[in-house]
């Protein structure tokens, strides 16, 4: 096709694809993998439960699930809701899905639609974003990955001083956490 063959989409052309093709496509990819998600997840504990015989019993359940439903509920009210105008439809269901929203998705996100000068609430800005968010779930992937398999070389190949202050990693990221709480209740 030449440059005169090429048809010019115009805004209303963009708009209708974006409302009858692009939305529907995204909630129906979206939704059939978050519920994929959802039955993955419970497979480990269903397969411990009921082929292993680890089953705790419906009460220690029931219990659990009361606990993590009181301490999650505004979360997963409260998430979507603040997030959602920032990285729109797609960003939602990619981070979601990824994780690690706050520290590296949403920074992703605004970094890219920074990048290009989208307004936020635009098609630009949430496809800005998307681009941001699935860059950072590759290279968050591919650094995981190189950590997996190159790992204990690393650690082989470091000084013992830092080895042996690597011991002290996990107690002060608890410390950090702990410290953050605290601060989060005297509010």
């Amino acid at each position: 096709m030449n440059k005169e063959q090429t048809p010019v989409l115009t805004e209303q052309t963009q708009d209708e694809l974006y409302e009858k093709e692009y939305i529907p496509a995204v909630h129906r990819f979206g939704t059939f993998t978050m519920l994929l998600i959802l039955v993955l997840s419970f497979l480990p504990a269903l397969y411990l439960s009921f082929v292993q015989g680890f089953h705790p019993g419906w009460t220690a359940i029931g219990q659990a699930a009361v606990t993590m439903v009181g301490i999650e509920i505004f979360t997963w009210i409260l998430e979507p809701t603040l997030y959602f105008p920032m990285i729109g439809i797609t960003g939602s269901y990619i981070s979601f899905v990824a994780g690690n929203i706050t520290n590296m998705r949403i920074p992703a996100a605004t970094a890219a639609q920074t990048a290009v000068g989208a307004r936020m609430g635009t098609r630009r800005s949430e496809f800005a974003g998307v681009a941001g968010i699935v860059a950072s779930v590759v290279v968050n992937f591919v650094v995981l990955i190189a950590v997996v398999l190159f790992g204990n070389f690393l650690i082989s190949v470091l000084p013992q001083a830092v080895v042996d202050a690597l011991a002290y990693a996990l107690p002060s990221v608890y410390g950090s956490l702990l410290v953050v709480f605290i601060a989060r209740l005297k509010r």
